[in-house]
């Protein structure tokens, strides 16, 4: 059953160009991993220093393999002094997905 877990990551404002590139080398890290659908940080719209992680994958089994890996130990390692506090996360099991897609064609005016 696929699941996706969704974080919010708290940085220091003095440092978020540090976590900044971290989390860019542990996203492109993740996308690659067999499970992964996807695993994607942005930046929250009021608070420059909080990210939020998405995070899509095959089986509970594929992301609770990562967060034992090597590489994942290595991404807590270097968080280190980079946080103001720890980060949340919750998991979230998957029974349907649905993506949308548009019947006709798009109205220039509704494009943004």
């Amino acid at each position: 059953m696929p699941v996706i877990a969704i974080a919010e990551i708290f940085g220091i404002s003095g440092r978020r160009d540090e976590l900044v590139s971290l989390l860019a080398r542990t996203e492109r890290h993740v996308r690659g991993l067999e499970g992964s659908r996807r695993y994607v940080f942005a930046a929250a719209l009021e608070t420059p220093d909080q990210f939020i992680l998405v995070s899509e994958w095959d089986t509970r089994d594929a992301m609770d393999a990562y967060y034992r890996s090597e590489h994942f130990a290595g991404y807590q390692f270097e968080l280190s002094g980079l946080l103001a506090r720890p980060s949340e996360m919750t998991v979230y099991s998957v029974t349907d997905t649905l993506r949308p897609v548009a019947g006709g064609l798009l109205d220039p005016r509704d494009a943004d």
